[in-house]
């Protein structure tokens, strides 16, 4: 079978990364600003039992059609649009063009800002080839090329004006507070509480300050200097440490996410077959 995308790729290379794992919280906190995405989230998920489980089904979602083939991709993309076509509710639909528009652009800007943040700066060929790619995952995802801004410059002053007038619910503030303090499945939150201590720092420094303020989170000039010296921390330690060792946690990880992918994607279809027989 065929990659969707070749192993030298741009987004490859960005999304191999754990550095990008970073901004996880960052995505998920930006897509929760947002009024449709937010209402969306409450009414037809358990995010507040597992916060990460919809980090979960976006990260096996997206890794099957970075590092899959063509066929995986293809299948991810038709199941991810039927599962988003129930999710409606007044003033929204999950396969509005505007709301993918969204949830896509926060994993864009924020695996973007990671990589360049902690790994090492793209050139502008590179950044603007990561974008064009990443068009086309979410292409898969249901969002048209035509409903995309048309290159990176476009879509960074799209993304900032969006930032500017955005307006958080009351939903988002209350969902946003499982997203910095989560209680994992089997207690995992417990020994992982250094590196989930880390997250909010980074999750909460690297935030819009308009949004960062408007979903209630205080932010102090401590806070920013403590941000400043973990983030510097934290590059150093990327960029000392050989690409093929840094990578090697993110390559184990994508084949249990392309099993999964897979295995779901055969489910799904399976299913629709038999819907169609009846």
């Amino acid at each position: 079978m065929v990659d969707r995308f070749p192993p030298d790729s741009v987004i490859r290379r960005v999304n191999a990364e754990p550095a990008v794992g970073f901004g996880a919280g960052r995505a998920l906190l930006l897509q929760l600003a947002h009024p449709a995405v937010a209402q969306g989230v409450q009414d037809h998920s358990e995010f507040k039992r597992n916060p990460f489980k919809r980090l979960q089904g976006t990260l096996e979602a997206v890794a099957g059609v970075v590092f899959g083939s063509a066929e995986l991709a293809d299948g991810i993309g038709r199941r991810v649009r039927w599962v988003h076509d129930f999710i409606v509710g007044p003033g929204y639909t999950a396969n509005d063009p505007s709301n993918l528009l969204w949830v896509h652009a926060t994993l864009c800007d924020t695996a973007l800002r990671c990589y360049e943040d902690l790994v090492e700066p793209l050139s502008a060929a590179d950044r603007e080839t990561y974008y064009v790619e990443m068009t086309e995952v979410a292409e898969h995802f249901g969002c048209p090329r035509s409903a995309q801004p048309p290159s990176l410059t476009e879509f960074e002053r799209w993304f900032d004006a969006t930032v500017a007038t955005m307006e958080v619910t009351d939903v988002g503030r209350d969902l946003s507070q499982f997203i910095l303090d989560p209680t994992l499945p089997l207690g995992l939150h417990v020994p992982m509480k250094p590196l989930l201590r880390l997250q909010r720092l980074y999750t909460l420094g690297s935030l819009p300050p308009t949004l960062r303020e408007q979903l209630g989170f205080a932010w102090t000039e401590a806070d920013q200097q403590r941000y400043d010296a973990a983030r510097r921390r934290v590059r150093r330690v990327m960029r000392r440490t050989p690409r093929s060792v840094r990578t090697a946690s993110t390559r184990v990880n994508n084949v249990y996410l392309l099993w999964l992918a897979a295995r779901h994607v055969r489910e799904f279809d399976e299913r629709q077959a038999s819907r169609a027989a009846a």
